[in-house]
Protein backbone atom coordinates (compact mmCIF):
# COMPACT_ATOMS: atom_id res chain seq x y z
CA UNK A 1 0.00 0.00 0.00
CA UNK A 2 1.08 3.15 -1.26
CA UNK A 3 1.88 6.35 1.43
CA UNK A 4 -1.23 8.28 0.01
CA UNK A 5 -3.92 5.07 0.74
CA UNK A 6 -2.34 4.64 4.13
CA UNK A 7 -3.21 8.18 4.64
CA UNK A 8 -6.51 7.60 3.61
CA UNK A 9 -7.10 4.93 5.63
CA UNK A 10 -5.94 6.15 8.58
CA UNK A 11 -8.17 9.55 8.05
CA UNK A 12 -11.27 7.08 7.48
CA UNK A 13 -10.37 5.26 10.85
CA UNK A 14 -10.48 8.17 12.96
CA UNK A 15 -13.71 9.54 11.68
CA UNK A 16 -14.93 6.59 12.37
CA UNK A 17 -13.82 6.61 16.03
CA UNK A 18 -14.70 10.15 16.24
CA UNK A 19 -18.46 9.28 15.14
CA UNK A 20 -18.77 5.82 18.00
CA UNK A 21 -17.67 8.09 20.79
CA UNK A 22 -20.02 10.91 20.02
CA UNK A 23 -23.10 8.33 19.75
CA UNK A 24 -21.82 6.17 23.28
CA UNK A 25 -24.56 8.20 25.48
CA UNK A 26 -27.70 7.49 23.14
CA UNK A 27 -26.88 3.71 22.49
CA UNK A 28 -25.62 3.46 26.25
CA UNK A 29 -29.39 4.52 27.92
CA UNK A 30 -31.77 2.99 25.08
CA UNK A 31 -30.36 -0.71 27.32
CA UNK A 32 -31.34 1.47 30.50
CA UNK A 33 -35.38 1.91 29.81
CA UNK A 34 -35.03 -1.81 27.99
CA UNK A 35 -33.36 -3.59 30.81
CA UNK A 36 -36.48 -3.30 32.84
CA UNK A 37 -39.66 -4.10 30.98
CA UNK A 38 -41.94 -4.61 33.77
CA UNK A 39 -41.33 -1.47 34.95
CA UNK A 40 -41.26 0.77 31.93
CA UNK A 41 -44.95 -0.28 30.93
CA UNK A 42 -46.33 1.14 34.54
CA UNK A 43 -45.06 4.50 35.02
CA UNK A 44 -44.79 5.87 31.24
CA UNK A 45 -47.41 7.58 30.13
CA UNK A 46 -48.52 9.25 33.89
CA UNK A 47 -44.63 10.08 34.61
CA UNK A 48 -44.38 11.90 30.94
CA UNK A 49 -45.77 15.03 31.48
CA UNK A 50 -44.76 15.22 35.17
CA UNK A 51 -41.25 14.22 34.66
CA UNK A 52 -41.36 17.24 31.73
CA UNK A 53 -42.47 19.71 34.38
CA UNK A 54 -39.88 18.75 37.25
CA UNK A 55 -37.30 20.26 36.23
CA UNK A 56 -39.13 23.64 35.94
CA UNK A 57 -40.42 23.22 39.37
CA UNK A 58 -37.65 21.69 41.37
CA UNK A 59 -35.05 24.22 39.49
CA UNK A 60 -32.55 25.78 42.07
CA UNK A 61 -31.73 29.31 40.99
CA UNK A 62 -28.55 29.60 39.39
CA UNK A 63 -28.31 25.72 38.61
CA UNK A 64 -28.48 24.13 35.22
CA UNK A 65 -31.31 21.72 34.68
CA UNK A 66 -29.05 18.45 34.30
CA UNK A 67 -27.32 19.32 37.76
CA UNK A 68 -30.84 20.48 39.85
CA UNK A 69 -31.89 18.04 42.40
CA UNK A 70 -35.21 17.11 41.52
CA UNK A 71 -38.08 15.54 43.91
CA UNK A 72 -39.15 12.15 44.28
CA UNK A 73 -41.73 10.69 41.97
CA UNK A 74 -44.82 10.64 44.58
CA UNK A 75 -44.51 14.45 45.52
CA UNK A 76 -44.38 15.41 41.77
CA UNK A 77 -47.50 13.82 40.58
CA UNK A 78 -48.95 15.56 43.96
CA UNK A 79 -47.66 19.00 42.99
CA UNK A 80 -48.88 18.24 39.23
CA UNK A 81 -52.13 17.00 39.68
CA UNK A 82 -53.18 19.88 42.84
CA UNK A 83 -53.81 22.59 40.56
CA UNK A 84 -56.32 20.16 38.86
CA UNK A 85 -58.09 19.70 42.14
CA UNK A 86 -58.33 23.22 42.49
CA UNK A 87 -59.92 23.68 39.50
CA UNK A 88 -62.60 21.26 39.35
CA UNK A 89 -65.87 23.47 39.23
CA UNK A 90 -67.84 23.82 42.84
CA UNK A 91 -71.43 21.84 42.53
CA UNK A 92 -74.00 24.48 40.78
CA UNK A 93 -77.58 23.37 40.01
CA UNK A 94 -79.77 25.78 37.62
CA UNK A 95 -83.59 24.41 37.53
CA UNK A 96 -86.39 26.52 35.69
CA UNK A 97 -90.08 26.18 37.24
CA UNK A 98 -92.98 26.16 34.89
CA UNK A 99 -96.13 26.71 34.71
CA UNK A 100 -97.68 22.68 34.98
CA UNK A 101 -100.63 22.92 32.61
CA UNK A 102 -101.12 24.26 29.11
CA UNK A 103 -101.41 27.50 28.69
CA UNK A 104 -103.74 29.20 25.55
CA UNK A 105 -102.53 31.48 23.10
CA UNK A 106 -101.50 34.74 24.21
CA UNK A 107 -101.84 33.94 27.73
CA UNK A 108 -99.59 34.94 30.54
CA UNK A 109 -97.07 32.08 32.15
CA UNK A 110 -95.16 33.01 34.74
CA UNK A 111 -91.34 31.09 34.54
CA UNK A 112 -88.81 31.06 37.60
CA UNK A 113 -85.32 30.94 37.39
CA UNK A 114 -82.98 29.19 39.95
CA UNK A 115 -79.24 28.98 40.43
CA UNK A 116 -78.35 27.52 43.65
CA UNK A 117 -74.23 27.58 44.60
CA UNK A 118 -72.40 27.67 47.51
CA UNK A 119 -71.83 30.77 49.22
CA UNK A 120 -68.00 30.18 49.97
CA UNK A 121 -67.02 30.13 46.30
CA UNK A 122 -68.67 33.30 44.94
CA UNK A 123 -67.07 36.05 44.00
CA UNK A 124 -70.14 37.96 43.09
CA UNK A 125 -73.87 37.75 41.78
CA UNK A 126 -74.85 35.54 38.75
CA UNK A 127 -75.12 37.53 36.07
CA UNK A 128 -78.75 36.25 33.86
CA UNK A 129 -79.71 36.32 30.64
CA UNK A 130 -80.43 39.33 28.46
CA UNK A 131 -83.20 38.36 26.66
CA UNK A 132 -84.19 41.07 24.79
CA UNK A 133 -87.79 40.49 24.82
CA UNK A 134 -87.83 36.91 23.96
CA UNK A 135 -86.62 32.98 24.88
CA UNK A 136 -86.42 30.97 21.89
CA UNK A 137 -90.00 31.64 20.35
CA UNK A 138 -91.85 32.80 23.38
CA UNK A 139 -92.20 36.75 24.11
CA UNK A 140 -90.57 37.78 27.54
CA UNK A 141 -93.57 40.52 28.02
CA UNK A 142 -91.71 41.41 31.97
CA UNK A 143 -88.71 40.45 33.69
CA UNK A 144 -87.97 40.79 37.06
CA UNK A 145 -84.57 41.79 38.89
CA UNK A 146 -82.74 38.88 40.10
CA UNK A 147 -83.44 37.84 43.80
CA UNK A 148 -81.14 36.47 46.42
CA UNK A 149 -82.16 33.99 49.13
CA UNK A 150 -80.57 31.45 51.40
CA UNK A 151 -81.15 27.81 51.05
CA UNK A 152 -80.27 24.64 53.14
CA UNK A 153 -76.78 24.73 55.23
CA UNK A 154 -74.48 27.82 53.23
CA UNK A 155 -75.93 27.41 50.29
CA UNK A 156 -76.54 30.39 47.98
CA UNK A 157 -80.04 30.59 46.17
CA UNK A 158 -80.64 33.21 43.07
CA UNK A 159 -83.77 33.45 40.89
CA UNK A 160 -85.35 35.82 38.44
CA UNK A 161 -88.66 36.33 37.97
CA UNK A 162 -89.94 35.94 34.14
CA UNK A 163 -93.74 36.28 32.67
CA UNK A 164 -94.10 34.56 28.91
CA UNK A 165 -96.41 34.87 26.32
CA UNK A 166 -96.55 32.21 23.50
CA UNK A 167 -98.53 32.91 19.82
CA UNK A 168 -98.62 29.61 18.47
CA UNK A 169 -100.14 26.44 19.80
CA UNK A 170 -97.61 23.53 20.23
CA UNK A 171 -94.88 22.95 21.75
CA UNK A 172 -92.30 26.17 22.49
CA UNK A 173 -89.17 25.02 23.04
CA UNK A 174 -86.95 26.96 25.52
CA UNK A 175 -83.56 26.37 24.75
CA UNK A 176 -80.47 26.44 27.06
CA UNK A 177 -79.99 30.00 28.47
CA UNK A 178 -76.22 30.88 29.61
CA UNK A 179 -76.00 32.31 33.00
CA UNK A 180 -72.37 33.38 33.95
CA UNK A 181 -71.70 32.47 37.64
CA UNK A 182 -68.51 34.11 39.34
CA UNK A 183 -66.47 32.82 41.45
CA UNK A 184 -63.23 33.13 43.79
CA UNK A 185 -61.27 30.79 41.12
CA UNK A 186 -62.81 32.38 37.96
CA UNK A 187 -65.99 32.89 35.76
CA UNK A 188 -67.72 29.62 34.66
CA UNK A 189 -70.60 29.17 32.47
CA UNK A 190 -74.36 28.33 33.91
CA UNK A 191 -76.87 26.64 31.31
CA UNK A 192 -80.75 26.42 31.72
CA UNK A 193 -81.61 22.57 31.41
CA UNK A 194 -82.55 21.33 28.13
CA UNK A 195 -85.36 20.52 27.36
CA UNK A 196 -87.23 22.97 28.30
CA UNK A 197 -90.57 23.48 26.81
CA UNK A 198 -94.25 25.51 26.75
CA UNK A 199 -97.13 23.44 26.33
CA UNK A 200 -99.57 26.01 24.72
CA UNK A 201 -103.44 25.02 23.54
CA UNK A 202 -105.37 26.85 20.68
CA UNK A 203 -108.08 29.30 22.04
CA UNK A 204 -110.53 27.09 19.34
CA UNK A 205 -112.41 23.94 20.79
CA UNK A 206 -110.78 20.82 20.61
CA UNK A 207 -112.01 18.37 18.08
CA UNK A 208 -113.77 20.99 16.28
CA UNK A 209 -113.00 21.88 12.45
CA UNK A 210 -112.97 25.10 11.01
CA UNK A 211 -115.71 24.67 8.20
CA UNK A 212 -118.20 23.95 11.54
CA UNK A 213 -117.30 27.50 13.10
CA UNK A 214 -120.16 30.06 12.35
CA UNK A 215 -120.14 33.94 13.82
CA UNK A 216 -122.83 34.45 15.63
CA UNK A 217 -125.71 36.73 14.01
CA UNK A 218 -126.22 40.07 15.21
CA UNK A 219 -127.88 40.28 18.20
CA UNK A 220 -130.38 43.43 18.40
CA UNK A 221 -130.01 46.37 20.69
CA UNK A 222 -130.99 45.48 24.15
CA UNK A 223 -131.69 48.66 26.66
CA UNK A 224 -129.75 48.92 29.55
CA UNK A 225 -131.32 49.39 32.96
CA UNK A 226 -129.81 53.20 34.65
CA UNK A 227 -128.83 51.20 37.43
CA UNK A 228 -129.08 52.79 41.25
CA UNK A 229 -126.40 54.85 40.86
CA UNK A 230 -127.03 56.74 38.07
CA UNK A 231 -130.53 58.02 40.22
CA UNK A 232 -128.32 58.84 43.23
CA UNK A 233 -125.58 60.78 41.32
CA UNK A 234 -128.55 62.59 39.74
CA UNK A 235 -130.08 63.33 42.86
CA UNK A 236 -126.67 64.82 44.58
CA UNK A 237 -126.42 67.41 41.12
CA UNK A 238 -129.94 68.41 41.57
CA UNK A 239 -129.26 69.09 45.13
CA UNK A 240 -126.37 70.97 44.72
CA UNK A 241 -127.87 73.10 41.65
CA UNK A 242 -130.45 73.84 44.26
CA UNK A 243 -128.17 75.14 47.28
CA UNK A 244 -126.17 77.13 44.65
CA UNK A 245 -129.48 78.67 43.02
CA UNK A 246 -130.36 79.66 46.83
CA UNK A 247 -127.46 81.18 47.60
CA UNK A 248 -127.59 83.37 44.65
CA UNK A 249 -130.79 84.40 45.45
CA UNK A 250 -129.99 85.57 48.96
CA UNK A 251 -126.73 87.17 47.87
CA UNK A 252 -128.76 89.24 45.20
CA UNK A 253 -131.65 90.27 47.79
CA UNK A 254 -128.98 91.61 50.43
CA UNK A 255 -127.28 93.65 47.38
CA UNK A 256 -130.94 95.23 46.57
CA UNK A 257 -131.50 95.69 50.45
CA UNK A 258 -128.42 97.72 50.11
CA UNK A 259 -129.83 99.78 48.07
CA UNK A 260 -131.34 103.22 48.50
CA UNK A 261 -135.00 102.99 47.71
CA UNK A 262 -135.74 104.27 44.21
CA UNK A 263 -137.00 107.45 43.25
CA UNK A 264 -137.86 109.71 40.55
CA UNK A 265 -134.61 110.16 38.28
CA UNK A 266 -132.38 113.34 39.20
CA UNK A 267 -131.20 116.09 37.16
CA UNK A 268 -128.15 116.18 35.71
CA UNK A 269 -126.02 118.40 38.37
CA UNK A 270 -128.60 116.71 41.14
CA UNK A 271 -126.79 113.38 40.04
CA UNK A 272 -123.54 114.15 39.66
CA UNK A 273 -123.34 116.38 42.73
CA UNK A 274 -125.13 113.20 45.06
CA UNK A 275 -121.96 110.62 43.16
CA UNK A 276 -119.58 112.82 44.03
CA UNK A 277 -120.41 113.34 47.93
CA UNK A 278 -121.02 109.52 48.02
CA UNK A 279 -116.86 109.47 46.53
CA UNK A 280 -115.87 111.52 49.48
CA UNK A 281 -117.62 109.92 51.96
CA UNK A 282 -116.74 106.35 50.98
CA UNK A 283 -113.23 106.30 48.45
CA UNK A 284 -109.91 107.31 49.67
CA UNK A 285 -107.79 105.16 47.44
CA UNK A 286 -106.57 106.63 44.50
CA UNK A 287 -107.78 104.13 42.13
CA UNK A 288 -111.76 103.70 42.83
CA UNK A 289 -111.90 107.43 43.47
CA UNK A 290 -110.42 108.45 40.05
CA UNK A 291 -112.51 105.66 38.37
CA UNK A 292 -116.03 106.96 40.00
CA UNK A 293 -114.90 111.08 39.26
CA UNK A 294 -114.26 109.32 35.41
CA UNK A 295 -117.58 107.62 35.26
CA UNK A 296 -119.69 110.43 37.44
CA UNK A 297 -118.47 113.17 35.09
CA UNK A 298 -118.60 111.28 31.96
CA UNK A 299 -122.76 110.56 32.39
CA UNK A 300 -123.14 114.37 33.34
CA UNK A 301 -121.40 115.40 30.18
CA UNK A 302 -123.62 112.79 27.93
CA UNK A 303 -126.61 113.45 29.95
CA UNK A 304 -126.24 117.54 29.20
CA UNK A 305 -124.93 117.41 25.43
CA UNK A 306 -126.60 113.99 24.19
CA UNK A 307 -123.89 112.11 23.37
CA UNK A 308 -122.80 108.65 24.86
CA UNK A 309 -120.01 109.80 26.57
CA UNK A 310 -119.36 106.90 28.97
CA UNK A 311 -118.43 104.52 26.09
CA UNK A 312 -116.50 107.46 24.01
CA UNK A 313 -112.62 108.11 24.91
CA UNK A 314 -111.80 111.52 26.04
CA UNK A 315 -110.17 112.74 22.63
CA UNK A 316 -113.75 111.82 20.96
CA UNK A 317 -115.34 113.33 24.10
CA UNK A 318 -113.61 116.94 23.06
CA UNK A 319 -114.48 116.62 19.59
CA UNK A 320 -118.02 116.54 20.22
CA UNK A 321 -117.96 118.85 22.87
CA UNK A 322 -116.53 121.26 20.54
CA UNK A 323 -118.56 120.53 17.06
CA UNK A 324 -121.95 121.22 19.60
CA UNK A 325 -120.73 125.05 19.90
CA UNK A 326 -119.14 124.95 23.93
CA UNK A 327 -117.09 127.29 24.63
CA UNK A 328 -113.29 126.16 25.11
CA UNK A 329 -113.45 127.56 28.60
CA UNK A 330 -115.87 124.83 29.55
CA UNK A 331 -113.92 122.19 26.99
CA UNK A 332 -110.40 122.87 28.56
CA UNK A 333 -111.42 122.46 32.37
CA UNK A 334 -112.87 119.12 31.17
CA UNK A 335 -110.82 117.26 29.01
CA UNK A 336 -107.86 118.08 31.46
CA UNK A 337 -109.58 116.57 34.56
CA UNK A 338 -110.70 113.72 32.58
CA UNK A 339 -107.19 112.72 31.35
CA UNK A 340 -105.94 113.15 34.77
CA UNK A 341 -108.51 110.38 35.42
CA UNK A 342 -107.34 108.41 32.96
CA UNK A 343 -103.52 108.16 34.01
CA UNK A 344 -104.31 106.85 37.42
CA UNK A 345 -107.36 104.25 35.78
CA UNK A 346 -104.72 102.83 33.37
CA UNK A 347 -101.34 103.77 33.96
CA UNK A 348 -101.77 103.42 37.72
CA UNK A 349 -100.29 106.88 38.54
CA UNK A 350 -99.70 107.50 41.96
CA UNK A 351 -101.01 110.56 43.45
CA UNK A 352 -101.92 111.96 47.23
CA UNK A 353 -105.12 112.02 48.83
CA UNK A 354 -105.20 115.99 48.66
CA UNK A 355 -105.38 115.67 45.59
CA UNK A 356 -108.08 113.70 44.93
CA UNK A 357 -110.11 115.71 46.90
CA UNK A 358 -108.71 118.61 44.58
CA UNK A 359 -110.23 117.05 42.04
CA UNK A 360 -113.66 116.08 43.28
CA UNK A 361 -113.85 119.87 44.29
CA UNK A 362 -113.12 120.52 40.72
CA UNK A 363 -115.70 118.29 38.98
CA UNK A 364 -118.13 119.79 41.56
CA UNK A 365 -117.18 123.37 39.71
CA UNK A 366 -116.90 122.42 36.20
CA UNK A 367 -120.59 120.82 36.90
CA UNK A 368 -121.58 124.23 38.43
CA UNK A 369 -119.67 126.30 35.32
CA UNK A 370 -121.23 123.75 32.95
CA UNK A 371 -125.46 124.24 34.56
CA UNK A 372 -124.77 127.99 34.46
CA UNK A 373 -123.47 128.01 30.95
CA UNK A 374 -126.76 126.18 30.42
CA UNK A 375 -128.88 128.71 31.82
CA UNK A 376 -127.42 131.88 30.67
CA UNK A 377 -127.54 129.63 26.67
CA UNK A 378 -131.55 129.08 27.45
CA UNK A 379 -132.07 132.73 28.38
CA UNK A 380 -130.34 134.09 25.73
CA UNK A 381 -132.44 132.21 23.45
CA UNK A 382 -135.80 132.89 24.80
CA UNK A 383 -135.30 136.90 25.02
CA UNK A 384 -136.17 137.05 21.08
CA UNK A 385 -138.81 134.85 21.55
CA UNK A 386 -140.32 136.85 24.13
CA UNK A 387 -139.67 140.42 21.81
CA UNK A 388 -141.83 138.36 18.79
CA UNK A 389 -144.10 137.31 20.80
CA UNK A 390 -145.13 141.16 22.23
CA UNK A 391 -144.77 142.59 18.63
Amino acid sequence: MSRPARRVAALLLLCWAATAASAAPTTSAAPTTSATPAASTAPATSATPIASAAPVAGTVPGSSPASSPQLPAASLHVAASSPRLAAAPPPLEVSVALPAGAVTVGDRAEAVISVRAPAAVLAADPRFPIWRGAWGEAEVREQGEPARGTGSGSTAVFSQRLVLAAFRPGKIVLPPASIAVPLRSGTVQAWTPAGLALAVRSVLPAGGKDKDLRPRPPAPLRPLPWGAAFFWVLALLLAVAAAGAWALWRRERRRRATLPAAGPPLAPLPELLSALDRLAAVESAPLPLHTGISHALRRYLGRIAGFPAPESTTTEIQRLLLARGWPASLVRPAVDLLRACDLVKFARQEVGEERGRARLAGARQLGEAVEAHARLAAGAGEAPARLEAAG
